[in-house]
């Protein structure tokens, strides 16, 4: 039994009839004319009495471009004066809090341990310091930005 579908060529749109697919060459009627159509490596394959083979291919396709991830921030030089925020550098979860309000603690001294993409990774004081607020507890999931821990 005929099945009719329409087909794109090279951006030509063709009406078609395709024989029985369980086969091999399957037949298909186009504008009139009979091909033999034979599977081969992906590609299709078309003979007619008297016709060149003619190889159909799927068109090319756009190259994908990645979007570059945004910039994690990283560590700076202490700061002077003012209270300072320690930000998550990614979504994740906490998994450990080292420090408690009224901790001093130094620049690149570990606050807390953040697990993202099943990697633990160690938040470290952008500043030295006094322990002001701290935000998070273990268990808790936070975004990228989330600020964790406050300084004065």
């Amino acid at each position: 039994m005929a099945k009719k579908v329409g087909v794109i060529v090279n951006g030509k749109r063709y009406e078609v009839e395709v024989g029985d697919l369980s086969g091999s060459p399957i037949t298909v009627t186009v504008d009139g004319t009979d091909y033999a159509v034979e599977i081969e490596g992906g590609t299709l394959r078309a003979e007619a009495a008297g016709a060149p083979s003619v190889k159909t291919e799927a068109p090319p396709r756009a190259p994908v471009v990645p979007t570059p991830p945004p910039s994690i921030p990283k560590p700076s030089a202490p700061a002077a004066g003012g209270a300072r925020s320690i930000a998550a550098p990614m979504p994740g979860k906490i998994l450990a809090v080292a420090v408690k309000v009224g901790d001093k603690v130094a620049f690149g001294q570990e606050v807390c341990t953040l697990e993202a993409m099943k990697m633990e990774q160690s938040i470290k004081s952008t500043a030295d310091g006094v322990v002001k607020e701290v935000l998070v507890s273990p268990g808790d999931t936070v975004l990228y930005g989330k600020v964790l821990v406050e300084l004065e």
